[in-house]
């Protein structure tokens, strides 16, 4: 730092200063300062500066997936949301860590934290885990969790407004004239709880009830939804609509409706939840709501990072869309 300090005729603490982008430094010198350094091949040593700081500079991901449910990382939407996670942490010179755990019993949050591999941890999804994550709110304040909000939360939650995003979403078939509306999703999950009250909300606005009978109750990661839904169209069940919890399951839903001599949307309208790349390329495109994965992305980092450097935040919301395509009338 020194040799750049005498090539670029400025003070040890100037570059320095320049290099961490402080706004102490006018933008035309760290300009200089930077341009020299890229001129001598001055690289920061990382591991120092991170020891200096008592800092990692990096952030842990957990993706409590269940492989018993058919959940894999290679799931469209955890695909997109830490595509989403990685480009909010790189443009704020974070590095990430993921870890998948193999069980509820092994408790990937606390290990990692108590490893001193990570400054903060994001866990995306709170299924079947807001007791452990309200204990692991209680001994750390270095978490942000994707889900559903929760009265009983004691941690910060990132989500979606799921109710407005169901609201939305069945507002639109009921005015197309759709009124057996099947509900896909485990409504014990929190998410999906929150977007069938949605659905709910949207019937009472019509002075309608929706029938309970009308709802499957399928995981997120259900391998076998094709086979499910086509059993219930054989069933007998009748219903014009879908409104699925997420885009897989609704794409999942196209294909058996079809399988079973069925049109989409003329026979029966589908929307699903998510609007992940493969939405618009299912076959019809599918009408979705759209949470806005990246902005989500955005506000796990920045408000994990404000919690790091011991700064107050709150829980937030990302606002939804409807995108409306050919699934639907």
């Amino acid at each position: 730092m020194a040799e750049l300090a005498r090539a670029a005729n400025v003070d040890v603490s100037t570059v320095s200063r320049a290099l961490s982008d402080s706004p102490l430094v006018k933008p035309e010198t760290k300009a200089h300062v930077k341009s020299v350094a890229e001129d001598l091949g001055y690289q920061i040593n990382v591991a120092a500066r991170n020891l200096r700081r008592q800092s990692t500079q990096t952030l842990g991901i957990v993706v409590p997936i269940d492989p018993a449910r058919g959940q894999t990382i290679s799931d469209p939407f955890y695909l997109e949301m830490v595509g989403a996670i990685s480009n909010a942490a790189a443009k704020r010179d974070y590095d990430l860590l993921l870890t998948i755990p193999q069980s509820d019993e092994k408790i990937a949050e606390n290990r990692l934290l108590r490893s001193g591999k990570v400054d903060g941890l994001i866990v995306i999804g709170q299924a079947g885990r807001a007791e452990r994550l309200n204990a692991l709110a209680s001994n750390t304040d270095r978490v942000v969790v994707w889900g559903g909000q929760m009265e009983d939360a004691r941690y910060t939650i990132v989500g979606s407004d799921n109710v407005d995003g169901g609201r939305t979403a069945v507002r639109h078939l009921l005015a197309s004239g759709r009124k057996r509306i099947l509900f896909i999703g485990d409504t014990d999950l929190p998410e999906v709880a929150l977007r069938y009250q949605g659905l709910t909300k949207a019937f009472e606005e019509k002075r309608l009830k929706h029938d309970r009978q009308l709802v499957l109750p399928l995981s997120f990661g259900a391998v076998n939804a094709i086979r499910d839904v086509a059993d219930l169209i054989r069933s007998g069940a009748k219903f014009d609509a879908v409104f699925a919890a997420s885009d897989v399951l609704a794409i999942a839903a196209i294909h058996a409706i079809k399988g079973e001599g069925r049109s989409v949307p003329e026979d029966i309208s589908v929307i699903g939840y998510d609007n992940v790349g493969q939405a618009a390329t299912s076959a019809p495109p599918l009408t979705t709501v759209d949470q806005n994965i990246a902005l989500g992305g955005e506000l796990l980092v920045d408000l994990l990072i404000k919690k790091i450097r011991g700064e107050k935040v709150t829980s937030r919301l990302t606002p939804t869309e409807l995108i409306i395509r050919k699934s639907t009338i």
